[in-house]
């Protein structure tokens, strides 16, 4: 469809009594008694949605023999009670039948194996006959249910990969799929597309095929060369969002009228190409659906540094970045609902985590949360995990917290759903080819990727300086004019007509900070002449002479770290003070000035040159020689954090908001929605996250200044729903607020 309705789902996971997704149990005598109690409790508690699924396996158990009886039953009562409703829509539990009728429909894996279905991962949708069957479900489904009034729309893909809901631990690691006949085919379908003929295919991959029908994908990494392996993993992209592109024009032929959406398993930011057998690049997949979002698991598994507030809202901001770079809203398809749980690693979720994990998303624009699940996982290695109601079915604390929250949003809709992040002029660069590079070396962990673009964030989010995630694609089409400053953290590979536009954004004025082996090599893995490539040594002042990397590069030891120590006052950057000590990672790379304008800013232990800073036109380029972001993030190195953030500050990056006293680091944290009709009013939520009551002073930059006195408004907290005494200026407001610890305040600010 054109348009996103005007609805903003605060829904819960249900799908009947106890069962869990992705299983399906139709209604028996006595059930419906049951139902009607759990979804009564869930309206009663202020969720507005309730998101179910249908699953392929139990809808249709025989070839052309539909059953629907389960989610009728469970949609009925939905209307009844006024609760609007999302399918969740499961084809990779996918019916046995299919082995019989294509017993050539398995996924191979890269060493061979045929895959035989245990429930999941279903069959290859590259097979012709398996992909009939699933669009024939589809269509059928969405027949089925496109009229029911409360049907807001249809999530098509959980969690994208090539195979899910399966582990393989029995193949070598990390298991790569699919390499039956059907998706080599569509391989070499694609480069022929890429490359036009066999000729200029063997050029670029250093082979000698005589015809298109000998080309096979590529199993493993090759000393020579590993084009091949760059374009295998360019074609899972591709493969992934073409997919969901397939399941998103099915059910639109059927139903055009309701939204098509997904939600991958994590952003992207925090995985690579070729892990979890194959993962999406959020940017491609947003572009074809009406809604792309993420699940969102602060305590998975226990671990407590994803549910770190610096990184919940980096993820969060990478996944709307992804979605905003094409016009589109983003929305949580899975949202933690109680404690995470894998086989015996569990961790408890409190009301606190869930009223956090409610709000931050809000926060960042969400248009939509759903919470995972109502029940508890009743079997499987996630058993007893998940549920905001107790295993009883009782609401939890938890359950009446996201619920309030949830009360607040509908009876605000109109306000929340209008309302957007403010502009952001700081970027982070996420460069998805120097992530298949980093694949391409042998490396199989996201580790020192994930957290050096992580690191760049943090220094920006402890200062409430908002800030996007940009893809490489969007710096090729002249992203970069509506910024300040843009860090490009991990960037091994670079495009000519990237840097060709990097190198005039920092000609016109921009900041640039990089790091370790910018532009090393291109997109195919060829390295140029000199690094940076692509004429960036113009811009950044200097070249790499010499470089090496220390041991167990993808690990946080303290004792590996890098010393650097600022050598140079840098032409305006007063906070660069000599004898400053920061902290590199992973590689040493030494740098040798080559323009009268550029300046040592740092040097390493031995002397040698380690942070160049040049002007170049109008603008600032600083080359960073190691992981200085990934040392901020993982040791949190208080000087590289300064260093980071205050290039943001000395480009005049405006901050929407101001925290006194100052030295929070992200503890307190503050976000601004305003809404697009109406820049006067505005949404603020104020975390606070440390373990103890605080009491600070907010000033939020207003966006029009009043010439003829202060400013009048309101500051109206939504929660208590009353006004909140506050200090107007010409272009401000300024007020005091005393936070316990954990309490998200959320309020409105109206400017006369």
């Amino acid at each position: 469809m054109d348009e996103v309705p005007s609805y903003l789902p605060m829904a819960v996971w249900y799908g009947g009594g106890k069962t869990r997704a992705t299983m399906i149990k139709h209604p028996q005598a006595g059930d419906e008694k049951e139902w009607r109690r759990d979804l009564r409790r869930i309206k009663e508690c202020g969720f507005n949605t309730v998101k179910t699924w249908v699953d392929w396996a139990a809808s249709e158990p025989a070839p052309g023999q539909y059953c629907y009886r389960a989610q009728d039953l469970i949609m009925e009562i939905c209307q009844e009670l006024g609760l609007k409703v999302i399918i969740q829509l499961y084809l990779d539990s996918a019916p046995d039948w299919l082995s019989n009728l294509y017993p050539d429909s398995r996924y191979i894996s890269a060493g061979g194996d045929p895959i035989v279905s245990q429930g999941s991962p279903g069959f290859c949708y590259d097979h012709p006959g398996v992909r009939g069957k699933a669009e024939t479900f589809m269509q059928e489904t969405a027949g089925h249910f496109r009229d029911r009034k409360e049907l807001i729309g249809w999530d098509l893909w959980s969690e994208p990969h090539i195979v899910q809901w399966a582990y393989f631990d029995y193949l070598p690691q990390p298991a790569v799929f699919c390499y039956c006949h059907y998706t080599t085919q569509r391989f070499r379908d694609w480069l022929r597309a890429r490359y036009g003929s066999i000729e200029a295919l063997n050029s670029a991959w250093y082979r000698t095929f005589s015809s298109w029908d000998v080309v096979d994908a590529p199993r493993f990494i090759s000393l020579m060369t590993y084009t091949d392996a760059f374009d295998w993993q360019e074609f899972i992209m591709d493969k992934l969002a073409e997919d969901l592109r397939w399941r998103a024009e099915t059910v639109r032929q059927i139903d055009p009228w309701h939204v098509v959406a997904s939600h991958s398993d994590i952003p992207c930011l925090m995985t690579l190409p070729r892990a979890n057998q194959g993962a999406p690049d959020d940017w491609r997949m947003a572009k074809v659906v009406d809604i792309w979002g993420t699940s969102f698991y602060p305590k998975h598994v226990g671990a407590k540094e994803t549910n770190d507030p610096a990184l919940r809202s980096a993820e969060l901001s990478q996944i709307r970045s992804s979605c905003a770079a094409v016009g589109k809203p983003y929305w949580l398809g899975e949202l933690q609902g109680g404690h995470g749980y894998v086989g015996m690693f569990a961790a408890e979720a409190t009301a606190q985590d869930e009223s956090e994990w409610t709000w931050q998303p809000i926060s960042h624009g969400a248009k939509g949360l759903c919470y995972y699940a109502w029940h508890p996982m009743n079997r499987g290695y996630e058993s007893a995990g998940f549920g905001l109601a107790n295993l009883d079915g009782t609401p939890s604390e938890r359950a009446l917290v996201a619920g309030a929250a949830a009360k607040i949003v509908t009876a605000n809709m109109d306000l929340f759903l209008e309302a957007e992040p403010v502009a952001a002029e700081t970027a982070i660069l996420y460069n998805v080819n120097a992530n298949v590079m980093w694949t391409n070396m042998r490396e199989k962990s996201s580790y020192l990727p994930s957290r050096s673009l992580l690191g760049a964030y943090r220094s920006l989010f402890e200062e409430n300086i908002p800030a996007d995630y940009l893809h490489l694609e969007e710096i090729e089409a002249g992203q970069l004019c509506k910024y300040k400053v843009l860090y490009m953290p991990f960037s091994l590979t670079f495009t000519a007509k990237a840097a060709a536009a990097v190198g005039q954004f920092v000609h016109s004025g921009g900041t640039v900070i990089a790091e370790a082996r910018t532009a090393w090599n291109d997109e195919h893995g060829v390295c140029g002449e000199i690094i940076p490539g692509f004429g960036l040594s113009e811009v950044f002042g200097c070249r790499e002479v010499g470089v090496y990397s220390t041991p167990q590069i993808n690990m946080a030891h303290e004792e590996q770290v890098i010393p650097i120590t600022v050598t140079e006052n840098f032409n305006g950057f007063s906070w660069l003070q000599s004898g400053a000590q920061l902290a590199g990672y992973g590689v040493r790379q030494t740098l040798e000035v080559t323009s009268p304008s550029a300046v040592v800013l740092a040097k390493f232990n031995d002397g040698r040159p380690a942070i160049v800073g040049n002007r170049y036109g109008k603008g600032v380029a600083i080359l960073v020689g190691t992981f200085l972001s990934f040392a901020a993030e993982t040791l949190r190195v208080r000087h590289n954090l300064n260093f980071l953030k205050e290039f943001a500050l000395g480009a005049g990056v405006r901050r929407p908001v101001k925290v006194e006293p100052e030295e929070h680091h992200g503890m307190i944290e503050v976000r601004l929605l305003r809404t697009v009709s109406s820049p006067a009013s505005s949404l603020i939520f104020l975390f606070n996250h440390y373990a103890e009551e605080r009491e600070v002073r907010v000033t939020v930059k207003l966006e029009r200044t009043r010439v003829d006195g202060d400013t009048r408004g309101q500051l109206y907290d939504l929660a208590a729903e009353n006004g909140v005494p506050a200090d107007w200026g010409k272009d401000y407001l300024r007020f005091t607020r005393r936070l316990k610890s954990g309490e998200v305040w959320v309020a409105r600010i109206v400017a006369d």
